[in-house]
């Protein structure tokens, strides 16, 4: 939680927005996959195809409308306004074989290779051509290149950049 956490001590708005994260990259659909071991979860990945857009806007405005600090009403909304921005971004350069990884996360070292493999594989079989992603600066972008990712586009987020600190964002793509 702590990665996606708004720089605040109120455990109970981090919690809202880490959810808020999760909410708009889930999707109901049969792209999502889950590793576990000895019980423990280890990985999660979410996906989207072209066009398929999830039903958390409704869900948004409603935390958002019941938020008396004005503050986090700001942060909410820079958050949903950067992750429709970058959904979107990554949905120009798609067509209707192509699948959007949306979410994917490891809590251990090797988990985020291992469920990229699975998701792969599946969705190759699904008949998709070509997997795109998103992400930023927060993220090992290096990875992405080391594990086959061509670059699309680089960027910065006005929103969350600081003085003298942009915070870049990178849409990346890879064949299946």
């Amino acid at each position: 939680m702590e990665l996606w956490s708004p720089p605040v001590d109120d455990m109970e708005f981090r919690r809202t927005y880490v959810e808020a994260i999760i909410r708009q990259n889930g999707a109901d659909n049969d792209m999502q996959f889950m590793m576990t071991e000895n019980n423990e979860l280890c990985a999660i990945a979410f996906a989207e195809k072209k066009g398929e857009h999830n039903s958390a806007g409704s869900w948004w405005q409603s935390v958002y409308d019941g938020l008396k600090n004005s503050d986090y009403q700001k942060m909410l909304s820079v958050s949903k306004s950067y992750l429709s921005m970058m959904d979107e971004k990554t949905f120009s350069y798609m067509t209707d074989e192509d699948v959007k990884l949306s979410l994917f996360v490891s809590t251990k070292a090797g988990w985020g290779k291992k469920i990229l493999d699975e998701a792969k594989a599946y969705y190759r079989k699904k008949g998709f051509k070509t997997m795109f992603l998103w992400t930023d600066c927060d993220c090992n972008v290096d990875w992405y290149f080391s594990h086959g990712y061509q670059l699309v586009e680089e960027g910065i987020f006005d929103g969350f950049s600081r003085a003298g600190e942009d915070y870049k964002i990178y849409v990346f793509k890879m064949a299946l």
